[in-house]
């Protein structure tokens, strides 16, 4: 299974090769081998890179000894879905042979490790210019966040649900929990955060055409984050 987006590549420079990120853990067991859509906007740095070489480069799973277990020309490890040459993919943290990827489609995207010799860093600017942080962006539609000049600086507004915006009368779930943004936001190279007195926190990363958000979890009532990778939207 396929998403079906490939989006632009709207950067400037960058590395030529994918990079190794320093374990989560120390001692004997370093490595964990955690890369899914919920936590992935947790794990910064984040590069993009373009899917190289021939066929299908297949997500693996992390788990029962994966990606480890993996093995080229074999299904091992392998999940249903999976990215072609050409397709572009946010990159974190790289074990041995893999590459933590996601790749942003309808339905939230997938997340999953990647063969690094199918994946070529792609140019990215360090330094984006405020403009390019303005406009709409969404997260399939929940969380949204607008991001506006105010002055010299920049001001973010957002909202985010769970367990989305309206309740289906059929639902297990009888209330909505709403999240909102409000304030300035302060904005380092590629970087920004946002963060108001009832300590809700939230980073972003300007990734190019992609805006990834990490939270604090203190950012609205039950289960709401604002968490995610979001693409610029027109309106």
């Amino acid at each position: 299974m396929r998403a079906w987006l490939t989006f632009p590549l709207l950067c400037l420079a960058a590395p030529s090769a994918v990079p190794s990120a320093a374990p989560y853990a120390t001692g004997p067991e370093a490595f964990d081998p955690t890369c899914r859509n919920g936590l992935f906007p947790s794990e910064p740095p984040f590069a993009l890179a373009r899917v190289t070489g021939k066929g299908r480069a297949w997500f693996h799973d992390d788990t029962d000894g994966c990606p480890d277990r993996a093995r080229p020309g074999t299904a091992a490890c392998r999940s249903r879905s999976y990215v072609v040459p050409g397709d572009m993919v946010v990159i974190n943290r790289s074990h041995g042979a893999h590459s933590c990827a996601f790749y942003p489609s309808r339905g939230g995207g997938t997340a999953g490790w990647v063969e690094r010799k199918r994946l070529s860093v792609a140019p990215h600017n360090p330094q984006p210019p405020l403009a390019a942080w303005l406009g709409r962006w969404s997260s399939e539609g929940n969380p949204e966040v607008t991001i506006r000049r105010s002055g010299g600086r920049l001001r973010i507004t957002g909202e985010a649900f769970w367990p989305g915006r309206e309740v289906p009368p059929d639902s297990p779930y009888q209330s909505i929990h709403t999240g909102e943004l409000d304030g300035a936001l302060s904005v380092s190279g590629a970087g920004a955060r946002y963060g108001d007195e009832n300590g809700c926190e939230v980073t972003f990363s300007l990734l190019g055409p992609l805006l990834i958000a990490y939270d604090s979890g203190n950012c609205g009532g039950m289960n709401v984050r604002f968490s995610g990778v979001y693409r610029k939207v027109a309106g």
